[in-house]
């Protein structure tokens, strides 16, 4: 038995009817309350009445009656106003600060013993999610009401380290969301050492030569650590000698060329490619990065973005080793997911920094428009039978379940409420 299971059963009132207090007092609940996930009770507001008094306060949960005193409760005046102490086990009498009992439940053999079964299947179950059997039999849609807010929350989870990068620039809104796309560039496996580049080339250098695709690649292969070596190709040959001249006029140091990942990459998606393309979509940005991008529609931040390599990449995936030639574009998959993990996050944050919901709106009403993502975590919910057809409802499973599934949270979802048997509505 745990708190978690508790909680579940007093919110959504699995309790026999007939119930009464330690006392022997009759306990009718009109209101549970509203459950509460930070710090104090576990839920406020409830409204009870015992005997023939009616309450109004707050709830607490506990498996013994004994972890009042175990977890202070005993001295916090935020439980002075604890109305009921709903326990498994009453171990031991509480009172409250003024030396007042308080009144407790017993909640041991007063639940269906089938829904504690169901909550055990899920606690022991080894597959992908631990719902898995149940949710392929049942057409569950309580994701569908849950998406929307899924969504968000990911999106406010991944706020906390836009906002650090935002405060690590001067709060400089440009140059933050210069170095934000640069780790989206990164496409995760080199997201590291492209935020590290854009943090070594300050935009406000990069900016200076937009007008020349030639200077600005080689402040970005010489700022990643890839002009180290002697080449055979002109390009890579000239790209250093130009390098060698801006280093020194901007005083600049290069990150360890060692940090980018090549291995298991497809070639299309090695950093010598993504760091041309990144050039070019900072060209495409020369009236400023972040006016455009918060100005843009969504066709027009996918036109931003559809950029391509330069030429000497048509035949090239690494310097100084030729390969068939192929102009190197930015697909509409990759497209996406610049959006997805890029353009959206960052002005998610924008929006929420600002105090503008309607900056938030607009862009989280871009998933809802994109296709959604298709890799091996959500080819296995496409399994489970949930809706992936957007990127809002890809980036609500990727939350899920790293969030929730992974963490055995299945009483907190609304998808696993549903399946226990609690009530799953549209409101929040």
């Amino acid at each position: 038995m745990n708190e978690t299971f508790m909680s579940y059963l007093w919110k959504y009132r699995y309790l026999s009817p007939e119930i009464t207090t330690e006392s022997g007092d009759l306990l009718t609940v009109f209101h549970p309350g509203d459950q509460n996930t930070e710090s104090g009770p576990d839920f406020f507001n409830a409204r009870i009445r015992i005997g023939e008094t009616t309450w109004a306060g707050n709830v607490e949960i506990h498996v013994k009656a004994s972890d009042w005193y175990r977890h202070g409760h005993h001295s916090d005046p935020s439980y002075d106003h604890v109305i009921l102490h709903v326990v498994y086990e009453a171990d031991r009498q509480v009172f409250h600060q003024n030396g007042v009992p308080v009144q407790t439940l017993v909640i041991r053999d007063r639940f269906p013993g089938w829904i504690f079964d169901r909550y055990r299947q899920m606690m022991q179950n080894q597959q992908w999610i631990p719902c898995m059997n149940q949710l392929l039999l049942s057409g569950e849609k309580g994701f569908d009401f849950w998406a929307p807010a899924l969504a968000v929350e990911r999106l406010e989870f991944r706020t906390n380290s836009i906002r650090q990068v935002f405060h690590d620039c001067g709060s400089n809104w440009e140059e933050a969301l210069y170095r934000h796309m640069a780790g989206s560039f990164g496409f995760s496996i080199n997201a590291q050492p492209f935020g590290m580049l854009a943090k070594a080339l300050p935009y406000k250098i990069a900016r200076q030569h937009l007008h020349s695709r030639f200077q600005l690649e080689a402040l970005l292969f010489g700022q990643a650590g890839m002009l180290e070596r002697v080449f055979t190709d002109e390009y890579p040959v000239s790209l250093q000698s130009e390098y060698c001249f801006l280093r020194d006029k901007y005083n600049l140091e290069p990150v360890e060329g060692s940090l980018w990942k090549f291995l298991r990459l497809r070639p299309s998606n090695f950093p010598t490619i993504r760091i041309s393309q990144f050039a070019g979509f900072l060209q495409r940005s020369q009236s400023g990065l972040f006016d455009l991008a918060r100005s843009g529609s969504l066709p027009d931040i996918m036109e931003m973005l559809a950029v391509e390599a330069s030429d000497y990449w048509h035949d090239h995936y690494v310097f100084d080793k030729t390969a068939i030639t192929r102009p190197k574009e930015m697909g509409p998959a990759s497209i996406r997911l610049l959006i997805i993990n890029g353009i959206v996050p960052f002005f998610f944050f924008y929006g929420v920094e600002k105090d503008q919901p309607d900056v938030c709106e607009h862009f989280l009403g871009f998933l809802e428009q994109l296709e959604g993502e298709n890799n091996a975590l959500i080819g296995q919910w496409k399994k489970a039978g949930l809706p992936t057809q957007n990127a809002l409802q890809t980036q609500a499973l990727i939350q899920l379940k790293k969030c929730y599934c992974d963490r055995k949270r299945c009483l907190e979802c609304r998808v696993g409420e549903g399946l226990m048997g609690g009530r799953v509505t549209g409101d929040g």
